[in-house]
């Protein structure tokens, strides 16, 4: 079975409840979003794409290929997934997996990879993560034969990630976490200060 995979990390979003910018630039503790997500799965995967629709000059020095959503009008993050696929279909046709972070998730486990690799089936098409059972539909593995579904769904409206998703059988991969949620996602400032002091109290040796 083809398990070839490309990782994209989706910063196309206009972070208004940051206060605009780029999500995935912001600093805590003295290092970026991005650095740390791009830190984690890089020893795991070959190829990583960024999505992203703005101020795509600040990413050129990470020399990997950057592109737009094919959807205009910031459709939220079922367009990224739907732009991914469709770089992987013009660019790289062998790859039939693509895996989705979002460039505010800061604590993805460093296997997260090599989890997504066992879980890939003929039986589905989709894998979505879940931290004790909650599901972050935006962290995914997504079979490029889906694209021209996805693309159906987003014409006629369709804008949440599970209400397309849920049309297609579904795998889960959960993590079971005490004392932090690894998909903790960075929206405000003030959680900022909260991934701070996740990182200080629970990761740093």
């Amino acid at each position: 079975m083809n398990n070839k995979m490309i990782a994209s990390i989706m910063i196309g979003g206009q972070s208004k409840r940051m206060g605009g910018g780029i999500k995935a630039l912001q600093e805590f503790n003295d290092k970026n979003i991005f650095d740390r997500i791009l830190e984690k799965i890089s020893p795991e995967i070959e190829r990583i794409i960024i999505n992203c629709n703005s101020e795509e000059k600040k990413f050129t020095k990470y020399k990997l290929p950057i592109f737009n959503d094919l959807k205009k009008g910031y459709l939220g993050p079922l367009a990224g997934i739907h732009s991914a696929m469709k770089w992987i279909i013009d660019f790289s046709p062998e790859v039939k997996w693509l895996i989705t972070l979002p460039g505010d998730t800061p604590f993805i486990p460093i296997d997260l990879v090599a989890q997504f690799r066992k879980k890939i089936s003929k039986n589905f098409k989709i894998v979505l993560v879940q931290s004790n059972k909650k599901t972050h539909p935006a962290i995914g593995l997504w079979n490029t034969h889906l694209f021209s579904s996805l693309d159906n769904a987003l014409n006629s409206g369709t804008r949440k990630i599970l209400n397309w998703a849920e049309l297609h059988p579904i795998e889960y991969l959960n993590y079971e976490y005490e004392k932090y949620d690894p998909f903790f996602n960075i929206n405000t400032k003030e959680d900022l200060k909260k991934a701070a002091l996740i990182e200080k109290n629970f990761l740093k040796k």
